[in-house]
C-alpha cells in the first residue's frame, strides 16, 4: 500500500471515480494541511519535512481501507479519496480518526512534534462528481477550518468559500472607496468635568449592497498589508476633516478621533498625506486625535516612533486604544509620545457589576494620570458606570450613554436638538438613549 505521488493519486483517484460499475457504496475527498510544517522548513530543512511527510503519509495509508487512496497533493498537503463508504456519515468517522491518529506527537528521530492538522471533507453528489470539483471543495473546507480554529470542516455548499468571500469583498471596498460607497459615523466623547462634547471618534462603516453591513475589523483585515490601506486610510482622514469642519461651523466645537492602523503608521509617506489634509480642511491641529491600536504603538517596527513623533510635532495628539487587552510594555510606553489611553468596553462594561473589572479601571486610570495622561473610558451604558468613573476620576467617557456612533447629519441634528450640557441637564434623555 504505497503513498502516491501527486500525478499518480489524480490518475488512480479519477479512474476510481469515474468506475462506472454499480455500486451502493458512497466516495468522499479528504484534504489533510499541516500548517505547522511550514514552520519546522527554516528549522530542520526542506527535505527533513518532505522525509516526514513521507511517513505521515505512510502512518494514514495503514490505518484506512485498502480500497482507498493517499497522495501527497501539496507542500504540506495529504489528499485522500474514501471509497466504498456505506453512508456519508463514514467520510466524517474517517476524518475523526484520522485526527485521532495525528494528535499523538509524531515520532521524528529524537524529537517528537505536534502537528496540528486540519481537515476539509468533500462529498461526492450529483453536482460534485469530478475529482477537480471534489478537491477543490475540500480544500474550501479546509480553508473554512483554519478561520474557524476547527480541526475538522465538512464542505456545504450553502456556505461561501472564505477566501472567495474575501476576494470579491477586497475588489468591492476598492469600488467603494472610488464610487463613495463607504461613510464615516460619529460617536460623541464627553468630558466628564464640564458633561459637553470634547471630541467625536470616526468609526468606518460599510453596508455592502450584496452581503449587508461589514464589521470594521473584517474591513480592516481586507485591506490590511495590500494596495487598498493606505487608500482608505487616504479616504478615512480627509473624510473626518472635512466633515469634522462641517459640524463645527453648525456650532458644535469639538475634536475628531481617527484611527490609523499598523501599516499606516509604517508608511513613508503617511506624515506627508497628514500636512496636506490639515491644510486643505483648516481643522486646527489640536483638535485631531490619533488614535493607534495597543498592538500598533507596542510593536517595535524601525520608523514607527519616528513616525509617531513627527505627528506630535505637528500638534496632533496620540491615543493608544483597547489598552488592556494586547501586550502592554510599560518600558516601551515611556518611550511613546501619548496624550490619552481609552481603556476597551470589555472593563468598563461591567465594572458596575464585577468588583476585578473596577479595580482594573481603577488602576489604568492611576496609571495614566501618573503618566500624564488623559483616559477616555469606552462602552460606557448606563449612569451607575458613569458616576463610578466620575469618582474614579476618569476625564473622557464614550459609549451607548451618550449616543451610538451616527452619520454627519444626524450628528448636527442631534447637536441642535438637544443640549450639549447631556450628563448635566438632559439625564433622563441619556438613561432612555
Amino acid at each position: 500500500m504505497t503513498v502516491l505521488t501527486y500525478q499518480s493519486f489524480l490518475i488512480k483517484a479519477s479512474q476510481k471515480l469515474n468506475d462506472a460499475r454499480p455500486s451502493n457504496f458512497r466516495k468522499a475527498v479528504l484534504i489533510v494541511n499541516f500548517e505547522r510544517l511550514a514552520e519546522l522548513d527554516g528549522v530542520l530543512g526542506f527535505t527533513v519535512v518532505d522525509d516526514m511527510l513521507q511517513q505521515i503519509a505512510a502512518q494514514l495509508r495503514s490505518a484506512l481501507n485498502p480500497g482507498d487512496l493517499v497522495g501527497i497533493t501539496g507542500r504540506y498537503q495529504l489528499c485522500c479519496l474514501l471509497a466504498d463508504l456505506l453512508t456519508d456519515a463514514h467520510a466524517m468517522l474517517a476524518a475523526h480518526k484520522i485526527i485521532r491518529i495525528l494528535a499523538q506527537p509524531f515520532a521524528f528521530g529524537r524529537r517528537n512534534i505536534i502537528l496540528a492538522p486540519r481537515i476539509g471533507v468533500a462529498l461526492q453528489n450529483d453536482s460534485s462528481r469530478t475529482l477537480d470539483q471534489l478537491m477543490s471543495n475540500a480544500s474550501s473546507a479546509v480553508r473554512r477550518a483554519k478561520l474557524e480554529q476547527d480541526p475538522i470542516t465538512l464542505f456545504l455548499a450553502e456556505l461561501e468559500d472564505p477566501l472567495l468571500f474575501h476576494i470579491d469583498l477586497w475588489s468591492d471596498l476598492g469600488h467603494a472607496i472610488e464610487t463613495g460607497g463607504l461613510y464615516l459615523g460619529y460617536q460623541p466623547q464627553i468630558d466628564i468635568a464640564s458633561g459637553k462634547i470634547k471630541s467625536t471618534e470616526a468609526l468606518l462603516r460599510w453596508v455592502h449592497p450584496h452581503h449587508g453591513p461589514i464589521r470594521t475589523d473584517k474591513l480592516i483585515q481586507i485591506a490590511e498589508g495590500t494596495a487598498l490601506m493606505p487608500k482608505l486610510t487616504l479616504w478615512v482622514f480627509h473624510t473626518a476633516l472635512r466633515e469634522c469642519a462641517e459640524y463645527r461651523k453648525a456650532g458644535l466645537h469639538a475634536g475628531v478621533s481617527i484611527n490609523f492602523s499598523a501599516d499606516d503608521l509604517r508608511d513613508p509617506e503617511l506624515t506627508e498625506l497628514v500636512s496636506q489634509g490639515l491644510a486643505l480642511w483648516n481643522v486646527p491641529p489640536g483638535d485631531i486625535t490619533i488614535e493607534l491600536t495597543e498592538t500598533a504603538v507596542m510593536a517595535n517596527h524601525p520608523g514607527t516612533l519616528d513616525t509617531l513623533y513627527k505627528l506630535k510635532d505637528m500638534g496632533l495628539k496620540l491615543a493608544m486604544d483597547d489598552f488592556g487587552t494586547g501586550y502592554s510594555s510599560m518600558a516601551r510606553m515611556l518611550d511613546l509620545p501619548l496624550d490619552e489611553v481609552k481603556i476597551d468596553m470589555i472593563f468598563v462594561r461591567h465594572m458596575a457589576t464585577r468588583h476585578k473589572h473596577d479595580r482594573i479601571v481603577d488602576s489604568m486610570i492611576t496609571l495614566a494620570h501618573r503618566l500624564n495622561l488623559s483616559v477616555v473610558a469606552e462602552g460606557v451604558e448606563d449612569l451607575a458606570t458613569y458616576h463610578r468613573l466620575q469618582t474614579l476620576g476618569c476625564d473622557v467617557i464614550q459609549g451607548f450613554l451618550i449616543g451610538k456612533a451616527m452619520p454627519l447629519p444626524e450628528l448636527i441634528a442631534t447637536v441642535h436638538n438637544q443640549s450639549l450640557d447631556f450628563l448635566q441637564t438632559r439625564p433622563r434623555t441619556i438613561t432612555e438613549g
